[in-house]
């Protein structure tokens, strides 16, 4: 039991993803108003544009690398690498989609998603596998 207790308090803590429930988030930046829309994120599945991308939480990073600096962020793994058509015929990628980074910034009002195709754990925005960044509020 304690142990559970412990998991779910380290979860809750993570500022990426919190807790196991579903959120929704507005399309802010000009890619997510042209590919995804607004969206349904968990660390089971993200939703955009009606299509579903199964998740698994790779890991919690704590000082994953942008542009601005270190973040802590969630790490995901698509479980099944896709990349279909979502809004307007765009793509998130151009070849299928393997991992996403999620992080949030502005107190927790901003989310930030980074999509990545290339088969290694990414570490930082940057490279080539980097297939865009795509920006939500709430």
């Amino acid at each position: 039991m304690r142990t559970g207790l412990v998991a779910v308090a380290m979860l809750a803590s993570i500022p990426a993803l919190a807790g196991p429930g579903v959120e929704r988030w507005s399309a802010l930046s000009r890619t997510a108003m042209a590919i995804t829309g607004d969206i349904a994120l968990s660390p089971a599945r993200l939703v955009a544009a009606g299509r579903t991308f199964p998740l698994s939480v790779s890991a919690d990073a704590p000082a994953f690398g942008t542009p601005s600096g270190p973040v802590p962020a969630r790490i995901l793994k698509v479980t099944k690498p896709a990349d279909p058509r979502l809004l307007h015929g765009n793509t998130l990628c151009g070849k299928p989609v393997r991992w996403l980074v999620a992080y949030r910034r502005d107190a927790g009002r901003s989310l930030t998603l980074a999509a990545f195709s290339g088969e290694a754990f990414p570490a930082g925005e940057s490279g080539p596998d980097l297939c865009g960044t795509f920006s939500y509020f709430r």
